[in-house]
C-alpha cells in the first residue's frame, strides 16, 4: 500500500513529539516535512498531503493560507469552534471525520468527559464534574514537591466550550485539578442525575461495542492507559443520579494518539492502525 506523506509543524513540542514518535512506527505514513522552532524546518510541506499542526494557542492560523488546499489536523484549541472545521472526537464524529479535509483535534479534558457522557446525552438533567490530570497537560515537567490543586473552577476553563457544543448541554459546572507530581494521566468524574439509571451499564456497552479505544472498565486507574490510546470508564448507579468515572492519557488519547486515530479515519485505514 502506498504510503501517506505527512508533516507534522511543532513536531518537539508537549504533542507533536510523541505524535513523530508514532507516526516513525506507522505502516502506512511517512513523514515528509517537520517544522519547529528549536530544530527548524526539515524536508517539503509540499510533499506533505496531510499536515498536523501542534502548535500553541493562536498561531495555527498563521500557517492556513501557506496550506491551502491540504488536509489539516490541529492539534489546538483554535478551530474546534469553528463549523468548517470537522471536530475530532472519533467515537462521536467518525463519519464526519472521514469526509474531512479540516480536523479540529479534542482538548485532553473534553476527550475524557465527551466519551463518559456521549451514551447519556439524551437524558441528562443536569451534569457536575471534576477532573484531575497530571502536569504535562499544562505543558509542564512533573515536581518532586507535593503540590495537589485546583484552577479554573465553575466554568473558567476554555474546553467547557467545546464540550457543551458537542454534546448539545448547556450550564456544565467543572472543576479541574492537577497533580504536580505526576507527569501524565487524566481521570474525570462526571456526577449525573437522569430520571433513571436502569440499564445504563448496557448502554455504554451498547454504544462502545465497536469502537475499540473505549474499555469498560470496574476499576480505573491511570497507570492502565498511560501510554497508550485506551480511554476507560467505570459506571456507578444510584436511582436518579450515575457517577461516570473516564481515565486516558491526556497526550495520547487526549492529543496525539487521537489525532492519527482521526488520520486513519481520513485516509481509510482501520482506526487502530499505529495505534496498538
Amino acid at each position: 500500500m502506498k504510503k501517506i506523506k505527512v508533516g507534522i509543524i511543532g513536531h518537539t513540542g508537549r504533542l507533536g513529539k510523541p505524535l513523530l514518535e508514532m507516526f516513525l512506527k506507522h505502516p502506512f505514513a511517512e513523514v515528509a516535512y517537520t517544522e519547529s522552532r528549536s530544530e527548524g524546518v526539515r524536508g517539503n510541506m509540499a510533499e506533505a498531503e496531510i499536515v498536523f499542526l501542534a502548535l500553541p494557542y493562536g498561531e495555527s492560523e498563521r500557517y492556513l493560507k501557506k496550506l491551502s488546499g491540504k488536509r489539516i489536523i490541529d492539534l489546538s484549541i483554535d478551530h474546534r469552534d469553528d463549523n468548517t472545521w470537522a471536530y475530532g472526537l472519533s467515537e462521536i464524529f467518525g463519519d464526519k471525520i472521514k469526509k474531512s479535509k479540516l480536523v479540529a483535534n479534542p482538548g485532553c479534558y473534553a476527550t475524557s468527559i465527551l466519551l463518559g457522557l456521549f451514551p447519556l446525552r439524551d437524558k441528562i438533567k443536569s451534569v457536575q464534574v471534576a477532573s484531575t490530570s497530571g502536569v504535562s497537560g499544562a505543558g509542564m515537567a512533573s515536581s518532586k514537591n507535593d503540590n495537589f490543586l485546583a484552577y479554573k473552577e465553575g466554568r473558567q476553563h476554555p474546553q467547557i466550550k467545546e464540550i457543551e457544543k458537542a454534546i448539545g448541554l448547556d450550564e456544565i459546572l467543572f472543576v479541574p485539578q492537577r497533580i504536580d507530581t505526576a507527569e501524565r494521566g487524566i481521570i474525570s468524574t462526571m456526577f449525573v442525575q437522569i430520571d433513571n439509571t436502569k440499564s445504563i451499564s448496557e448502554l455504554y456497552a451498547k454504544t462502545y461495542a465497536k469502537h475499540p479505544f473505549v474499555r469498560m472498565k470496574k476499576e480505573i486507574e491511570t497507570k492502565n492507559v498511560v501510554g497508550t490510546n485506551f480511554c476507560d470508564i467505570k459506571i456507578l448507579e444510584f436511582e436518579k443520579n450515575a457517577v461516570i468515572i473516564a481515565a486516558l492519557d491526556n497526550l495520547i488519547k487526549g492529543g496525539s494518539g487521537q489525532a492519527i486515530q482521526n488520520f486513519n479515519l481520513m485516509c481509510g485505514f482501520e482506526e487502530t492502525t499505529g495505534l496498538l
